[in-house]
């Protein structure tokens, strides 16, 4: 997406760090992820931008939690609280997993892309890892302020 105009940063519109390419984020940190979707059985998206905590999660767990009907690769990340306490839900894709550098900056790690249900307890959430495309994102970026 290319916006006509730049967006001024305020409280509400801010940068965000990207991570180095091939990063390997760390399992069982906390990080946040926000959306608009629904917060609960309702069908009914969210009138308030809502968040949830939820634990980045080994890669191989979340493969084993979806098993080979949903190829998990490696450019994705997964995320949740697999109790079912929360998590992202229908509405909420394309929306950020942002988690907290040692330096107090914000890093988005990744975008969502899809879960099995609602915070479905034994099912994480699944999202596109950014560390897997940041070469190409600085690649696209560069190659838009030269033209």
């Amino acid at each position: 997406m290319k916006l006509a105009r730049r967006a001024p940063l305020s409280k509400v519109v801010r940068t965000i760090c990207l991570p180095e390419a091939e990063e390997k984020p760390m399992t069982g940190q906390r990080c946040v992820t926000s959306g608009w979707g629904r917060s609960g059985p309702s069908p009914a998206l969210s009138s308030a931008l809502l968040e949830a905590q939820v634990p980045l999660l080994d890669l191989a767990d979340c493969r084993r939690a979806y098993g080979k009907s949903v190829p998990i690769g490696d450019g994705h990340l997964c995320a949740g609280n697999t109790d079912g306490s929360s998590g992202s839900c229908v509405g909420d894709s394309g929306g950020p997993l942002q988690c907290r550098k040692p330096d107090g900056s914000w890093q988005l790690v990744g975008v969502t892309s899809f879960g099995s249900g609602c915070a479905r307890p034994g099912f994480p959430d699944v999202y596109t890892k950014i560390s897997h495309y940041t070469d190409w994102i600085r690649d696209t970026i560069a190659n838009d302020l030269d033209s």
